[in-house]
Order: C-alpha cells, then structure tokens, then sequence
C-alpha cells in the first residue's frame, strides 16, 4: 500500500527526469535569462560594442538606458489523483500524465516566445525597447532607418533580397553590424514552400536553387498564417529573451485529503517572453 509522500516523490522523479530530457525550440529563437526578481531591466538592449582602433585612450561607451523592462508572470497546470489510487497503488496509471506534465511544462517557453513573435507587429503589445513595435518599418539608428518587416512569398528571391537587407544594418557609428540570417521560420502553411526554398537543390526549372541549405528550417505550429521569418539565431544574443526566475518547479498536496478525498500534483512556473534586438529578425506577411 503506497502513501502520498512515496508517490509524490516519484511523480516529482518522472517529472524532473522528462523534463531535462524535452528540448525546447526557445533555446534556438530567445536567449534565457535567469531573473531573481519580479522583474528585470534590459539597459543594454540597442547598444553595440564595437572593435575599433585603439589610438590614445580607451574610447569609452555608457549603455543608453532605453527604460524596456520584463515582468515575470505565474503560470501553472495541476491534476488530482483520488487517494483511493494512491492506497491500492493505482499510480502507475498516472505516469504518462504526469510525463506530459512535464513535456508541456518544458515546451512552455517556446509558447510565450512564438506569442510575442505573432504580436510583433502590435504597436500595443509588440514594443521593443525603442518604443517602435518589434516588426516595423521604421527602426532608427543613427542618421538611417531600417525596415524589418514587409511582403512577398516565400520564394528564394524574396529569402535573398530579406537577408541582404539584415546584412546592410549598421549601429550608431555606422559600422556594420555582422548580421548573418541562419534560420528560416514558418509555419505549417508555408512548410512546402520552405522546404522547396531551402532543401531541394534545384529549382521547378532545373535550374541551381541560390538558397539551398543556406537556413535552418524551423516551423512552429503556432504561426497559422502564410507569414515567414528570417533571422540570425547563431549570436549571444538573440531576437527575443526568455527571463525565467522559475520554470517547471513540481509540487504536490495532500491537504484536501479529509475534503476532497485527493491529492493534488502540479507544476508551476514564474517567468515571461520578450523582445531584444529586431536587428536579428525579419518578418514577411508571406503575401
């Protein structure tokens, strides 16, 4: 006969184990940041150290504080287990959902990453830190201005004309920024035509496909619309952050036992998606 505090520790076990073991597409498209408050400001956001020749004495940068700061969110999911199971060792039957649990939990941020990613182009919700929605046409720095969104299929012309735009970006004192596009993503209506863009050598008329192998392919089911994105996923910092102050932390309870007659499992996580440098992402309608 198992009691609760045997089976919470081996749901917490099976939880912990699958959700090391899940990888999650936020690793490739956010940076993760470790937050030990309820929120974090972001001063370095638009400022770029560059190398320079060093003549005289070093020629020192403050980081222009643009005021963009994240607040953590609380997010959590919890089932019930009937005390009933728990005494007649029934809880095997709850592994796979206490293994999905933990799959979901993991993919999470993922989720919170892809939801900014739609918004982007919100001039309410999709602020960047210079106070310009993330995907706009009208970025400044220094005397010029950018476009990091517009229109066009996704066809490999289009991909080219989108990355050699990324790659003219400069910063302030007019020294290009290095941009280098590595991923191409989509979502399940564009899958066909990213495929054809970026893994098929030749092109519907035989001739050399110019963007072949040129990305990595990523498709989130949660764009479900024809729009496609190019960004640059290879550098320290990436278009969007995660801040994480908790993420996936399992608990259990058994105080509705003489209530209820169950126990309770869940997990919980205290953290939030945001965005960081547009210069490292473009966006096309997909029309």
């Amino acid at each position: 006969m198992a009691h609760f505090e045997e089976t919470a520790i081996g749901f917490k076990a099976i939880f912990q184990k699958t959700f090391n073991d899940t990888k999650s597409d936020a690793d490739v498209l956010s940076m993760r940041v470790i937050s030990n408050d309820l929120s974090e400001k972001y001063v370095w956001l638009g400022n770029f150290p560059m190398m320079k020749e060093w003549v005289g004495d070093r020629d020192i940068k403050k980081f222009k504080d643009y005021g963009y700061a994240l607040e953590n969110q609380p997010f959590e999911t919890t089932v019930t287990v009937p005390n009933n199971h728990l005494e007649y060792d029934k809880v095997g039957l709850y592994k796979p959902a206490i293994q999905q649990m933990a799959f979901n939990a993991k993919k999470f941020g993922a989720v919170l990453v892809s939801k900014i990613l739609l918004n982007g182009e919100d001039t309410s919700k999709g602020k960047c830190y210079d106070g310009k929605s993330f995907f706009n046409n009208a970025h400044a720095v220094g005397g010029d201005t950018y476009a990091n969104v517009g229109t066009g299929a996704l066809t490999p012309d289009n991909l080219i004309a989108a990355d050699a735009l990324m790659m003219s970006i400069k910063g302030e004192t007019g020294q290009t920024l290095g941009v280098t596009p590595t991923h191409l993503v989509c979502g399940p209506k564009n899958k066909k035509q990213a495929i054809q863009a970026v893994k098929k050598e030749y092109l519907a008329g035989g001739e050399s496909n110019p963007t072949y192998q040129n990305y990595e392919l990523l498709i989130l089911p949660e764009i479900t619309d024809t729009s496609w994105y190019l960004m640059d996923l290879g550098k320290p910092v990436k278009p969007f952050v995660l801040q994480v102050a908790k993420d996936g932390v399992f608990e259990s309870s058994n105080d509705h036992k003489f209530i209820k007659d169950s126990a309770l499992f869940g997990c919980k996580s205290f953290m939030n998606a945001g965005y960081a440098l547009w210069q490292l992402a473009y966006k096309s309608s997909g029309v």
